[in-house]
């Protein structure tokens, strides 16, 4: 959703007084100081952004990390938590033109987005054991990297799946940095993040002061986003310079705006709802064709779908009813138990029928207003059975009980650790 600067921040001129789409920070807050305006990137090899990690597989991943010149080599070397048995992997480097630039000769912004050219490095690691951690570093860096874990085999059902869930995160405001460094990221295996990675609207914030500040999360485990409105219509060539450059194909199996995988028999399904999600849309009858390929596999458990804009909301946000209208019966028809959302910027939990709808989209701002279209919307309203505006993330694990069921057991705390909602869902046969 729209987010504006909240007037407590003195570091630049507020142009949002009075404005109640976000909450202002704590008292205290400390006032981020990136060091001098306008210092423009290194001109080497080192890092500039990154590393992250992308489209996490059974025995592969993907990193990449960004830099003002093309290392040599590009490589990592990786070896298995708790075992020194260190491995060399190495990758290319992919010039880019970057466009956008947000910032540059600016007082108000500390770390600007400076256009230019930019080489995206990028190496896949094979042969890797399923599910199993790793720790990384950048060769010739050593002190750059970090750690990740590879999916779980189709056929294996026991072991646990842990996962973090976060949406419309704006670090630049320390909400995101506050609850990451709160709640360890790293007991999980990957994040979901459901969109709106960013925000220029704070006024303060940039790309290159999310990567800085997002490197607990990114460093812990393989990022899996999706699509928000602030990637796609915030400011000119941010899609293209930032999203599709550095964080897509997210997935192996898909496009650059939704995709598809797997761990353990667990299908995760991430959609555009920034895309045409309509009946007949080629991203619809793209969900439809692979749940039937998913379900045909004996290897099957359910389904988990995310996507920006949430199904069910009765915040500052009204459900958009063509999208409603084609994913409902999709949800429906298929043993999808589980589908989380983001864009209203408060907690949300809707038990519908075998379905929890969740909206996680405080990562970054904490919306008021979260019971705007509870007297418009009653029936929704009596659906939701948690709530409460507050900076949160979301850790779900999924097993099975001592009968053979699997289970999802979500755990949602805010931004000092506090547990403000539990759920256990167990799946229909």
């Amino acid at each position: 959703m729209r987010a504006v600067l909240p007037c407590s921040l003195v570091l630049v001129l507020c142009v949002a007084c009075g404005d109640d789409d976000v909450a202002p920070p704590d008292a205290g807050q400390p006032v981020i100081d990136a060091g001098p305006p306008d210092a423009g990137p290194p001109p080497d090899d080192s890092p500039l952004k990154g590393p992250w990690t992308l489209r996490p597989d059974v025995d592969r991943i993907v990193v990449r990390w960004e830099s003002r010149l093309a290392p040599e080599p590009v490589a990592l070397e990786v070896h298995p938590e708790g075992s020194d048995e260190i491995t060399t992997h190495e990758g290319t480097s992919r010039e880019t033109i970057v466009q956008l630039s947000y910032g540059v000769g600016s007082a108000a912004i500390r770390e600007p987005d400076h256009p230019g050219t930019y080489f995206v490095n990028e190496v896949e690691i094979t042969g890797l054991t399923p599910a199993t951690c790793y720790e990384y570093s950048i060769a010739g860096y050593p002190e750059e990297g970090g750690r990740f874990c590879t999916m779980h085999a189709p056929d294996d059902h026991t072991t646990p799946i842990t996962f973090y869930a976060i949406g419309d995160t704006s670090p630049a405001v320390m909400g995101t940095v506050r609850l990451i460094t709160s709640e360890d990221p790293a007991q999980a295996e990957f994040t979901v993040h459901v969109g709106d990675i960013q925000y220029y609207s704070t006024v303060i914030e940039t790309h290159q002061a999310w990567f800085r500040l997002m490197r607990p999360l990114l460093r812990a485990n393989a990022f899996l986003p999706c699509v928000g409105n602030h990637e796609v219509d915030e400011v000119p060539h941010e899609y293209d310079d930032y999203y599709l450059r550095l964080f897509s194909p997210a997935g192996r199996d898909g496009t650059n705006e939704w995709y598809h995988y797997q761990t353990g028999g667990v299908h995760f399904f991430s959609l555009s709802s920034e895309h045409d999600l309509d009946l007949g849309s080629t991203q619809i009858d793209w969900l439809e064709e692979e749940l039937a390929e998913a379900e045909a596999d004996p290897n099957y458990r359910f389904s988990i779908v995310y996507l920006h804009r949430p199904l069910y909301s009765v915040g500052d946000y009204r459900p958009r009813e063509n999208q409603r209208a084609s994913l409902l019966p999709i949800i429906d028809g298929h043993r999808i138990p589980l589908v989380l959302a983001g864009h209203m910027h408060g907690y949300e939990r809707f038990e519908v029928g075998d379905v929890t709808y969740i909206t996680t989209g405080a990562g970054g701002f904490v919306d008021a207003n979260i019971d705007d279209l509870v007297d418009e919307l009653p029936e929704d309203a009596a659906l939701r059975v948690a709530s409460g505006s507050f900076l949160q993330a979301m850790f779900v694990e999924i097993v099975q009980d001592g009968e053979g069921r699997d289970v999802i057991r979500g755990r949602v705390v805010d931004d000092v650790g506090v547990e403000r909602d539990t759920f256990e869902h167990v799946v229909a046969p």
